[in-house]
């Protein structure tokens, strides 16, 4: 087992791999009465096309099946794996994004009878004809609850203009006809394939003695037979040309603009330097167009926006973009405003040392501060992981940056960037 210290994160880490392939991150915290898991599979809604260790043949499944896997490992022959949490005072849940899926447990007792619990439900799949199907109606409920949420059908139609014809195109929960369409042997297939330790992380976090805890889950995963498998190929996300302009009509009260840039550069393959770009353009909306900018003000004085104006920065190692979203009474001149300052970002007099180091300041206050949530924690170090570079190393990280750096990543991405409008009208304003 290897320790690894971030002094300026105030945070121990230590990290096993097991026999079986298994990676396991332990992070001690002596002063919590309270432990969190995270078991997660590099797995999400983006992998329907690969081709399987040992196979020389591509593999096509459902839309939305990652999704529908999380939701049966929780059902069993002997019932719901919820009740069994439930009855040693903990409190579990899944969730599936784009690339992975992960299974987590919080509770204040019983911390090695959770993690067994954990480790044993995820490691024991059980489908049938029977219960497939019933899932298949629940989860057709779920898709259908979200329809009218006119804040979830403009990020969903960002994304499908952004990637036309790929899986990001796609709810990660799939549609009725895709889910009515998987089968179990759909889902042991795809369990079989990803499931396998040597595709999967855990992390544990609370005031358990790691040495104890590492023996425990080394024992519960040395009772277990799995074979060595060879990594999978997974499908690369197709650049498709991009489709801008598009509008739907809703009732809303007023017009939602969406405005997506795509990351056409080439992302580096050095851990240090993807965070390092990740960090840069993370910072570069908030220096031209955040919160403490002079445009955002000028905008808001002026109601072209308000408080439902954000914007994100999303990066995985097969896709990234920016999205900028927000409510308005004029989509076509915010979308001009928002493109011209980004273009010529070098001239705004936002863009400058003082207001980057403001910035940083207020990032490392709040990194510090969600640091007393375990939860956050664990969330964190699962998404913001790249090779031996993590979130634990954000402080040293962002230390470094300067405009230069900045500047640097900003312009690779610009030169390469694919602009996208997409807008959700009022049915008021479409009359007009």
């Amino acid at each position: 087992m290897k320790e690894q210290n971030y002094p300026q994160a105030g945070e121990r880490l230590f990290h096993s791999t097991l026999e079986n392939g298994l990676t396991v991150y332990y992070l001690p915290k002596a002063d919590y009465n309270r432990t969190y898991g995270l078991f997660t599979t590099n797995f999400g809604s983006l992998d329907t096309r690969f081709i399987a260790p040992g196979s020389k043949k591509m593999s096509h499944f459902q839309e939305g099946i990652a999704h529908f896997l999380e939701h049966k490992l929780f059902e069993k022959k002997e019932g719901d794996v919820m009740y069994k949490f439930g009855a040693l005072g903990a409190q579990t849940n899944a969730f599936t994004s784009f690339s992975r899926t992960s299974y987590l447990f919080s509770t204040c007792e019983n911390s090695f009878e959770c993690t067994e619990l954990l480790l044993d439900f995820v490691q024991d799949p059980y489908f049938t004809k029977e219960n497939v199907e019933k899932e298949q109606g629940i989860i057709q409920q779920e898709i259908q609850m979200y329809q009218d949420d006119s804040d979830w059908q403009l990020f969903a139609g960002l994304l499908s203009h952004m990637y036309p014809d790929t899986p990001l195109a796609q709810d990660i929960a799939g549609t009725p006809e895709s889910i009515n369409a998987i089968t179990a042997e759909d889902l042991y297939q795809n369990y079989e394939i990803f499931y396998h330790p040597s595709n999967m992380t855990l992390f544990l976090t609370g005031p358990f003695d790691v040495s104890k805890m590492d023996d425990f889950v080394r024992n519960n995963q040395a009772q277990k037979h799995y074979t060595k498998k060879e990594p999978i190929e997974r499908m690369a996300l197709e650049q498709m040309k991009v489709k801008s302009g598009a509008t739907k009509t809703l009732d809303v009260a007023m017009p939602k603009l969406a405005l997506g840039l795509r990351g056409d550069d080439r992302l580096a393959t050095d851990s240090r330097t993807l965070m390092r770009y990740k960090l840069s353009l993370s910072l570069f909306l908030d220096l031209i167009i955040g919160r403490t900018s002079k445009r955002y003000e000028t905008l808001y004085n002026a109601h072209e926006i308000d408080d439902t104006f954000g914007f994100s920065f999303d990066l995985d190692k097969r896709f990234h973009f920016f999205s900028i979203t927000g409510d308005t009474k004029n989509p076509k001149k915010l979308s001009e405003t928002l493109q011209e300052a980004i273009k010529s970002y070098k001239i705004d007099s936002d863009f400058n040392a003082a207001h980057l180091e403001l910035l940083k300041r207020d990032m490392l206050g709040e990194y510090f501060s969600a640091l007393n949530s375990l939860e956050y924690i664990a969330n964190q170090f699962s998404t913001e992981r790249y090779d031996e570079i993590n979130f634990f190393d954000l402080p040293e990280i962002l230390s470094e940056l300067t405009l230069e750096i900045i500047s640097k990543h900003v312009d690779s991405f610009i030169a390469e960037m694919k602009v996208v409008e997409y807008t959700i009208l009022s049915q008021s304003s479409e009359m007009n």
